[in-house]
């Protein structure tokens, strides 16, 4: 439809006044992204979610202004997540180096201390995975015992190196731990200690790929690629093209996190030229996966197909069973593209209660809603219609922003409606996707490298 719904239309709508036919034109109408109808859309909010009755009486300007906000405060109320879970940590893992209460001796010799600082960076990066708050705490104590080192003992500039990589480190260790504010103060610092220094170049690379990775944490792609830029020169001067090559790597998912898959493909396809790919199998897995993905995005899906397979044959410990299911949830979107439509099911039903298993909500709902759209490409409407009803509700229960929220209440009249359309179905999981992470895995340094 071309003409805009009236607001007498648009109250027939919520409270299901309209004709079978006119309701579904205004769903095709709505989801299909006109911004004047989904603001006039606003007050209603609160009838699409069943938070409110049907208006009986008309009511004064001044009735209408008040019952408005309060729907608008409805609205807000039902779209706030149900609640922020508490974090869940745990003590960090001990440093037995001397001391009987695995604390770092704060006495430590020049010849002790800078092997202390080591394994203490080490340990640190050890609990990435499963415990930031660790990481953290580790590398914090990894900052005091740099600072504590006397510049007589090393020499001032490369006590300001050591000092710059303990804060480099730590910042990392921000980043990961979801402190993004943190890590930019703690890489602000490293660069100041850089300036102060030796200007080793190789502690430039590892300043660059740190900073790179904030700015990917945060969206600012652009500056992430220029500080790439650098981290790759560096290494290709120094010889070095394993390290060149995953700099190429990162491009290319920077690339693919703002929806340039050509160019993605490009940068994975010329890093992976670059690696040595036995030295670092789970850089060889990123840029696999995602290369995968990338390749699935351009429409290749066969060569898609052909770089999962990869993984599986060389045995690539992918690091856990979320990122195993990320690869069995491409697989299923994959066999989706190519129409074999019962291997998409299957893959699709086991990624969305494997997420579900795992607590991981957001993703076992997309997953879901991917599953509605291949049973509805199968002609199964009943079954993608339930299938789509379940995900609506996990994803109201989690309270997502307000764009995507007025999508999925619009995804969900169209369901009660007994209306389901598959391109309008795939229109609101893009959107829905376009709010996760990143689907494909990151990739995360060891420490001294």
């Amino acid at each position: 439809m071309n003409d805009h719904p009236t607001s007498a239309e648009l109250d027939g709508f919520v409270w299901n006044r309209l004709a079978a036919e006119r309701t579904r034109a205004i769903v095709l109408h709505l989801l299909r992204g006109c911004e004047p109808c989904m603001t006039a859309l606003a007050p209603h909010i609160a009838g699409l979610l069943g938070l409110a009755e049907p208006p009986e009486p008309v009511l004064s300007e001044r009735e209408e202004a008040g019952y408005e906000a309060a729907l608008d405060r409805a609205f807000a109320r039902a779209l706030r997540k149900a609640g922020n879970p508490e974090e869940r940590t745990r003590e960090a893992l001990a440093v037995p180096l001397g001391s009987a209460s695995g604390e770092v001796p704060r006495d430590l010799a020049c010849p002790q201390a800078v092997p202390a600082f080591e394994a203490l960076c080490e340990r640190s990066w050890a609990l990435r995975h499963d415990d930031p708050a660790g990481m953290v705490r580790l590398a914090e104590e990894a900052r005091d015992l740099a600072e504590r080192i006397e510049p007589g003992e090393l020499g001032p500039r490369h006590a300001s190196d050591l000092c710059c990589r303990a804060w480099v480190e730590l910042g990392n260790a921000y980043r990961v731990a979801d402190r993004l504010s943190q890590s930019e103060q703690a890489l602000g610092r490293a660069t100041e200690l850089f300036v102060q220094g030796t200007q080793d170049e190789l502690l430039a690379a590892r300043l660059f790929d740190i900073q790179a990775s904030l700015l990917g944490d945060c969206r600012r792609f652009d500056l992430a690629e220029s500080a790439l830029d650098l981290v790759f020169a560096i290494h290709r001067r120094r010889g070095d093209l394993h390290l060149a090559g995953r700099a190429l790597i990162s491009k290319g998912l920077y690339a693919g996190y703002q929806g340039q898959a050509a160019e993605s493909v490009r940068l994975l396809e010329q890093g992976l030229e670059l690696i040595e790919r036995d030295r670092d199998p789970r850089l060889l897995y990123v840029a696999l996966h995602n290369q995968a993905r990338a390749l699935m995005e351009c429409g290749r899906l066969r060569d898609a197909r052909i770089a999962l397979w990869r993984i599986k044959a060389r045995r690539l410990d992918v690091g856990g069973r979320i990122n195993e299911l990320k690869i069995r949830w491409l697989e299923g979107q994959i066999n989706a593209g190519l129409g074999e439509l019962d291997r998409a099911e299957l893959a699709l039903r086991e990624v969305r209660q494997g997420f579900a298993e795992a607590g991981l909500g957001y993703k076992a709902a997309l997953a879901g809603l991917e599953l509605g759209a291949v049973l509805l490409r199968g002609g199964r409407t009943e079954a993608a219609i339930a299938e789509g009803l379940a995900a609506v509700d996990v994803f109201l229960s989690l309270g997502i922003a307000r764009e995507a929220g007025v999508s999925v209440l619009l995804l969900k009249k169209g369901f009660e409606q007994r209306m389901a359309d598959v391109a309008l179905l795939e229109h609101v999981i893009d959107l829905l996707h376009q709010n996760e992470e990143p689907a494909g895995p990151q990739i995360r340094r060891p420490a001294g490298e």
